[in-house]
């Protein structure tokens, strides 16, 4: 009776989805994580501080291993003006079924005029930082950290985890950081419409977003996902990344999928959606393989 209930849930979820989705991007998440809670109930704490700003708030999930289990710190996209922690349930629930503790942050959007690069990358280090400090108390090993981030939030681990300087201000280096893992994200571009150019210009300051111009081969483990078939953001964000690192001496791998949008790169990190794509099996198997 409990899996007739969950298919239904399932479809129904899928269903309103669709209509959604048509007209309001809010609504159609509230809908699925609405869903998924009440298909896959777990423990969650939600809205904790992890700086002094208002906005500097992160949501933890904790594995129910009684022993500490790798840690996925989750930064979500959105073109850097859209989104909340809450939204993403859904990806934290696809790791939690892993047995992983996660965390979920926010971090400033614009249109805030405090919300210019490298204002997000920043508060995702203050989230670093709460993270090793605190996740042992949520069944997390501190030693085995990954970041992870799909589109936009893709960009801000990878700048994290390549300009240094975001990491020494809070007291880190990259070897706090297990590995990293950006999904469908852009690396390097040249920002052309009113967003982008407000939140990373003036155009004199544009060479400072974009990550080819930090990498050195001193970096954490990548596992850098894409789809050949993502028309908002460019597969060569990907392999210019990949290719530079390698070039570099330093640790990488990459996956390209076939057929998937650049949405269907985060909705099927969750295993309603994913089919026969195995998007979070490779990331398990890289926090696998690279975890202590």
């Amino acid at each position: 009776m409990k899996a007739v209930t969950i298919t239904l849930l399932t479809l129904i979820t899928l269903a309103l989805m669709l209509f959604y989705m048509m007209s309001d991007r809010d609504r159609s998440m509230w809908v699925l994580n609405t869903a998924i809670k009440l298909a896959n109930p777990h423990d969650v704490i939600t809205d904790v501080q992890y700086g002094e700003e208002e906005w500097q708030k992160l949501d933890i999930y904790p594995s129910a291993s009684n022993e500490a289990q790798p840690v996925v710190l989750f930064v979500h996209g959105g073109s850097w003006r859209h989104g909340r922690k809450d939204q993403y349930r859904f990806a934290a629930d696809a790791f939690i079924r892993l047995g992983y503790t996660v965390v979920v942050s926010d971090y400033l959007k614009y249109p805030d005029p405090r919300a210019k690069y490298p204002s997000f990358v920043s508060d995702t280090a203050k989230a670093l930082r709460w993270v090793k400090d605190n996740i042992s108390e949520y069944n997390g090993s501190a030693d085995n950290v990954f970041l992870a981030g799909h589109s936009a939030g893709a960009h801000t681990v990878v700048m994290l985890s390549a300009d240094s300087s975001h990491l020494e201000a809070e007291d880190l280096s990259s070897e706090d950081i297990r590995g990293v893992i950006g999904i469908a994200g852009p690396y390097s571009f040249i920002p052309d419409w009113e967003v982008t150019k407000a939140v990373f210009g003036p155009e004199d300051r544009y060479p400072l977003m974009d990550a080819l111009n930090y990498i050195d081969g001193s970096e954490p483990n990548f596992l850098l996902m894409h789809s050949a078939a993502d028309e908002q953001v460019g597969q060569y964000n990907t392999d210019k990344l990949y290719d530079l690192i390698k070039q570099k001496g330093g640790l990488a791998k990459k996956k390209i999928y076939n057929e998937l949008s650049h949405i269907d790169m985060v909705t099927h990190l969750h295993p309603w959606f994913a089919k026969q794509v195995s998007i979070t099996k490779d990331i398990d198997q890289f926090i696998r393989e690279s975890s202590n």
